[in-house]
Order: C-alpha cells, then structure tokens, then sequence
C-alpha cells in the first residue's frame, strides 16, 4: 500500500500531459480551420450566455451569434464555436468553413496558451509530490548513495520479517572510500 501511494503524484503528471495534448490538439485544429477558412466581415447580432457551475463557482461562457454573408452570397447567422467579449452590435471579421458556413468563428478570437500552461504547472506539481513523497529531495537517500552532501555512514536500516524497520550499524565496505 506504501508504495502506492508514493505513484498517486503521478496521476497528477498524466492529467497535467493530458491537459497540454488536448490544448495543443486545439491549437493544432484552430490553425487547420484558419488555414481553410473564408474571410468576410460580420457583426456580432447576439451573445448567447451559458452558466456552469453553482455559488462563487459560476462561470459564463459568452458565445456570439454572428451575421455574415458568405463569398458566394449566402446569408447566415450562426453561433460562434468559441467564446468573445464581443457585444451586440460590433463588426468583426468572421473565418467560416465554405463546406459548412454555420461552423464560424470572430476572426480576432484565438485560443491562448493558457490550457498548455496550466497542464504544465500541474506536471510540476505531480513531480514535485512525487519527488518528496519518493525521497528524492528528503536528503535521505538509499544505502550509500550519498544524497544530501553529508556522511550517510552509520544510517543504514533493517527491514524485519513483521515489516517493521530498524536502524543498524552499516557493513565495513560498503563504500567505494572506505
């Protein structure tokens, strides 16, 4: 069960790599759409709200429903794919997909870096945790290994049948300046 419990940090490394893979994934697709996408200009004829969460944890997703013709004269309203701070009533660019016009976005909206950084900052939590709770920056290393900078002779462990530990004197020998 010990043992166990030193790998839990690790789950916060895999979330955190799993954070950074699904953010560059978006990244990746946004450049793919833009790259693909028609340019016209547009306006901002709605903002649809959606609230998630409850209490002091209520966010609001503003989403804008723009109006554009396309290049080939076609009309469309359609909400956008991604959140803006735009209001009612602003001109904005719009890139929409010409196989499907209704998938539009603000030309001006681009997805930071933030989902990649926060997946980072968590990879290096779960490090960290996992560092400390595995004893690599306790000071304390195994048998002979040194970790700290100080003399480790003398601090070598028994582990008895029933499981528990105690402290004995180290072998002559076991280190390579003896």
């Amino acid at each position: 069960m010990e043992n166990l419990i030193t790998y839990v940090p690790l789950l916060f490394v895999a979330f955190g790599m799993l954070i950074v893979l699904v953010s560059i994934k978006g990244k990746v697709d946004g450049r793919q759409f833009a790259q693909r996408a028609q340019r016209v200009p547009g306006v901002v004829s709605d903002v649809r709200t959606t609230f998630t969460g409850q209490g002091e944890h209520l966010r609001a997703r503003r989403r804008p429903v723009l109006t554009f013709t396309t290049v080939d004269g076609q009309e469309i309203t359609t909400e956008a794919r991604t959140t803006s701070n735009l209001g009612v009533g602003n001109a904005t660019d719009v890139l929409y997909d010409p196989q499907d016009p209704t998938r539009a976005v603000p030309a001006d909206s681009s997805a930071g870096y933030a989902g990649m950084v926060a997946g980072i900052i968590v990879i290096v939590i779960g490090l960290a945790f996992f560092a400390v709770i595995s004893g690599g920056f306790t000071g304390v290393g195994d048998v002979g290994d040194g970790i700290g900078g100080g003399d480790s002779r003398g601090q070598c462990e028994i582990q008895n049948a029933d499981g528990s530990v105690e402290p004995m004197e180290c072998p002559p020998g076991l280190w390579d300046d003896e």
